[in-house]
C-alpha cells in the first residue's frame, strides 16, 4: 500500500490526550473501519491514526466491513453552512468539514444543533446603523440580536463609520442605496440580491443624500429630475455608472423639502460614482 498521512496530522483536531496501551498490545489490535454518511469516506481507525481509503486501498484490504461513523452536525445562528464533526474517538480524534447541499441530502438531512457562536466570525457595524451583522469564513453575512451577541460573549466589532445604507423618504420604490461616503453621497442603488447578500442591512431614511440635486433639464419647463446616489446603480468593481436621474412629480419635489431646481448641474451631483479606491460595501 502507498505510505499513509494520518488525518491527526492533516485536518483533525486533538480532543483529549490519548490512551497508549503497551507496544505489544497495539501492535496485534485489529483496526476499526467507519464511513461518514454525507461523502462516503472510509476511514481506518487504531489507537493512534485515522487513515481515509482511497477506494483501491479499501479494495487491497478485501473490502474490509465498516461501521456508520460517529457524526453531529452542527450550524452558528442562522448562518447556512452546516460543519459535520466525527467522532473518532479510539484515536482521541473529531474531524470537522463543511458540507454541501448535496453531501447534506446524502447523510439523509439530519437536523443540525445549532451553536451561539463559531470560529472565525467577524461582526461589524455601519455608520448609519446601530445594528450589528456578523460575517462568516464562507461569507455569508446575518443580522445579530442583541441576544445573540450577548450569548456570543459580546464580541468586538468592527466600526465603519462615513459609509453605510440609506433610502429615501419619498421614493415608494423602495430603493437602497450603499454610500461608500456619507459626506459626498457617492455610491449607488443596490440590487435586491446585492442587499440580501450583504445581510440585509437596515438603512437610514431619509428626505436627501449630500450632493443630490433637482434639475431643471429644460430651462423654464415644468419637468424636475432627481440626480442622487438612489439614481446610480452600486457597481462595486469600478466600474463608472452611467450618469442617472428619475423624474419627480410635484408630491415628491415638496417631499423632499421642494429644493430649488439646478438649471446646471453642479459638479459633485454628476460625480457620485464612488472612486475605485473606496471601501465596497463587502468590505
Amino acid at each position: 500500500m502507498t505510505s499513509r498521512i494520518p488525518v491527526i496530522a492533516l485536518t483533525a483536531a486533538l480532543v483529549g490526550a490519548l490512551a497508549f496501551a503497551p507496544a505489544a498490545q497495539a501492535a496485534s489490535s485489529a483496526p476499526d473501519y467507519v464511513r461518514t454518511a454525507y461523502d462516503g469516506t472510509i476511514y481506518e481507525v487504531t489507537d493512534d491514526d485515522v487513515y481515509p481509503l482511497t477506494f483501491a486501498e479499501w479494495s487491497e484490504l478485501g473490502f474490509p466491513a465498516y461501521t456508520p461513523a460517529k457524526t453531529v452536525y452542527e450550524k452558528v445562528l442562522t448562518f447556512p453552512t452546516v460543519t459535520a464533526v466525527t467522532a473518532f474517538d479510539r484515536a482521541g480524534v473529531d474531524l470537522h468539514a463543511d458540507v454541501t447541499w448535496e453531501e447534506y441530502q446524502a447523510a439523509g438531512y439530519p437536523v443540525p444543533r445549532t451553536l451561539s457562536w463559531g470560529p472565525d466570525i467577524s461582526v461589524h457595524k455601519w455608520g448609519t446603523s446601530t445594528q450589528l451583522l456578523a460575517q462568516d469564513a464562507a461569507g455569508d453575512v446575518i443580522s445579530l440580536t442583541y441576544a445573540q451577541w450577548r450569548d456570543a460573549g459580546f464580541p468586538a466589532f468592527e466600526a465603519r463609520e462615513g459609509r453605510g445604507f440609506v433610502q429615501l423618504s419619498w421614493d415608494r420604490t423602495g430603493g437602497i442605496a450603499y454610500l461608500c461616503n456619507t459626506a459626498t453621497g457617492q455610491g449607488g442603488r443596490l440590487t435586491y440580491e446585492q442587499w440580501a447578500k450583504l445581510g440585509s442591512p437596515t438603512p437610514y431614511v431619509v428626505t436627501r443624500t449630500a450632493n443630490d440635486a433637482v434639475w431643471r433639464v429644460t430651462p423654464g419647463q415644468s419637468l424636475l429630475v432627481y440626480v442622487g446616489a438612489m439614481s446610480l446603480q452600486y457597481e462595486p468593481l469600478g466600474i463608472q455608472p452611467a450618469l442617472g436621474s428619475r423624474n419627480l412629480t410635484f408630491g415628491e419635489w415638496t417631499a423632499m423639502g421642494s429644493p430649488a431646481p439646478y438649471d446646471t448641474l453642479p459638479e459633485a451631483s454628476q460625480n457620485l460614482e464612488c472612486p475605485d479606491d473606496a471601501p465596497t460595501a463587502w468590505e
